[in-house]
């Protein structure tokens, strides 16, 4: 089922693994949903990620991480949708990208809130 989830991964390693779909159903799975936490607060070439459930919010609107996520010392980098629209959005644009471009997109994301255009 979500066997992707819990995992630390090479950020090339995800990567594919979106680029393929493998990380979510056809139709819409909450048990699908994903956030993807690292050590740091960019995406660099052959880091690790930790994919896990996304954060939950509490009382007072606290923010909830997973364990792993909290006993490592994690931050949140993105959402499924976010990583899973920009990669989509990037092969859809050219079919040849390299995971620097991917990386690149998706810190690109993360600090202007848009695209980068590949065409």
């Amino acid at each position: 089922m979500d066997d992707f989830k819990n995992q630390v991964y090479s950020i090339e390693e995800f990567l594919e693994l979106v680029k393929n779909k493998q990380d979510r159903k056809a139709s819409f799975d909450p048990e699908y949903n994903y956030a993807v936490y690292s050590s740091t607060d960019e995406f660099k070439p052959e880091m690790k990620v930790f994919i896990g459930d996304p954060l939950d919010i509490g009382e007072n609107d606290n923010e909830i991480l997973p364990d792993f996520v909290f006993h490592n010392k994690l931050h949140y980098m993105c959402s499924d949708e976010n990583i899973q629209d920009v990669v989509d959005l990037a092969f859809r644009q050219r079919a040849d990208i390299t995971y620097p471009q991917l990386i690149a997109a998706l810190n690109h994301y993360l600090e202007k809130d848009n695209f980068l255009d590949f065409k």
